[in-house]
């Protein structure tokens, strides 16, 4: 009589089948800043850009006249960058980089630890590069007491965050910004990892949904009717300075550099990199332009004309966020086309959006890190990135040993480091569009 044998019969002696690798589901393009040359050659304490502003003025119809301002000169400025440091580590136990090989895992853990170290530095780096100096990658709109929920005031800064980061929040972007205890609710200068840090278990990216949020580990537990988490209250990751001086750990940020007519307010101030802007703010700082209620097109039209008319160079690329680059792709209107290209590896075509400017087509940076409602029109040339010899993401490899045996444990471990700074060495051929869209 034939033995019937159904799957739980056999389960002990069935295999798991698993497909080769496991993909990294993380961002993998730094969009803008792998468009920035970095040059390796930041040795010793700072690196001067240097740039004229004006010309000698004994000139002019009279001979007189003009001979009595003989003795007026070009005008020079220099920017003095500082490097800063960003850090990453992988650890692994000593167990671990012995098994997790193939054909005993999916993947190499060791290696793929490194590797998305690597990628989480980079990613880092392209979210800092659109900011301020002051370390901040989105904004609360709203925390309540005892909650474990934060609602970001904008929506696409979700990209920022991912599941298992820790974070701070402090009072309104400023460098002179405040730590937010969330036990009491209180502002202060003082830091408490305890009071202070919380981790991110879970993000909401869904934004056909509503608005997203960030779930953390522990709530915040200030007493009820605390004055706290305004809207606009930042968010750092733990470890990055909310203050601007020669020991902070984020880099100017373009919003930095181009800051044009908001030189002076907050979170700018006047001085970047020793030298006072206020004297001629859009030749040091470039040009920028409240877009509220403005025509993204005609907006953008604006902010051209300015930059040219300043007459010391034209934009080459616009860096904008994915999601405003599709809202400006429903438009019909013909300064803004779409061209077709090829995709060899796929050979499919798409289409990529160009904006129709006075010198030619510009192309767009579509960048999910790129603020949402800020556009950047940008002469890429007169930007770099300023490293320590070795590149922007090193293995701390001096002596020659790529990772380290712990002490106390079985795990090793590697570290790497970026040693660097974000310059340009002509702002006013620059600008920058807030509101846009709104």
């Amino acid at each position: 009589m034939p033995i019937s044998s159904n799957v739980t019969a056999v389960e002990q002696v069935l295999k798991l089948l698993y497909k080769k690798g496991v993909p990294n589901l993380s961002y993998n393009k730094q969009a803008l800043l792998s468009k920035i040359p970095v040059v390796s050659d930041f040795t010793g304490e700072k690196k001067v850009l240097a740039l004229q502003t004006t010309n000698p003025q004994g000139f002019g119809s009279s001979f007189d006249r003009a001979y009595a301002h003989k003795d007026s000169a070009e005008s020079y400025k220099r920017f003095e960058l500082f490097r800063v440091q960003h850090y990453g580590f992988a650890q692994v136990a000593g167990e671990v980089m012995r098994t997790a090989v193939d054909p005993g895992s999916l993947v190499n853990v060791w290696r793929n630890r490194t590797e998305s170290v690597v990628r989480g530095m980079q990613n880092s780096a392209g979210r800092l590069i659109y900011g301020s100096g002051t370390g901040r990658i989105g904004a609360v709109s709203a925390l309540g007491t005892a909650s474990t929920t934060i609602t970001l005031s904008n929506s696409a800064d979700v990209a920022n965050f991912e599941a298992g980061m820790y974070i701070v929040l402090y009072s309104a972007e400023s460098f002179a910004g405040q730590y937010i205890d969330l036990s009491s609710g209180a502002l202060t200068n003082t830091f408490s990892a305890t009071n202070m840090v919380r981790q991110i278990t879970a993000v909401n990216r869904d934004l056909a949904t509503g608005s997203a949020t960030l779930t953390l580990a522990s709530a915040a537990t200030w007493p009820a009717g605390a004055i706290i988490t305004r809207d606009g209250d930042g968010i750092v990751p733990d470890g990055t300075a909310t203050s601007y001086d020669t020991n902070a750990r984020s880099p100017a940020g373009i919003k930095q550099w181009i800051a044009g007519g908001l030189i002076g307010s907050q979170p700018f101030g006047d001085t970047l990199f020793g030298l006072n802007r206020a004297s001629d703010k859009v030749r040091l700082g470039g040009s920028v332009i409240n877009a509220a209620g403005k025509n993204m097109v005609e907006a953008l039209q604006d902010l051209e004309a300015n930059i040219l008319f300043q007459g010391m160079g034209y934009p080459t690329a616009i860096a904008a966020n994915t999601l405003d680059i599709a809202t400006l792709k429903k438009s019909a209107l013909s300064d803004v086309i779409r061209i077709p290209a090829q995709d060899p590896k796929q050979n499919l075509n798409f289409q990529s959006v160009v904006f129709l400017g006075q010198n030619g087509a510009i192309p767009f940076i579509e960048d999910p890190f790129c603020p949402r409602g800020e556009a950047y029109m940008l002469n890429l040339p007169s930007w770099s990135i300023s490293t320590a010899p070795g590149g922007m993401f090193q293995l701390v490899d001096w002596d020659g040993v790529n990772f380290l045996r712990l002490m106390d444990s079985d795990d090793y471990q590697a570290r790497f480091a970026s040693y660097y700074q974000i310059g340009c060495d002509n702002p006013g051929s620059n600008g920058y569009l807030y509101g846009w869209g709104s």
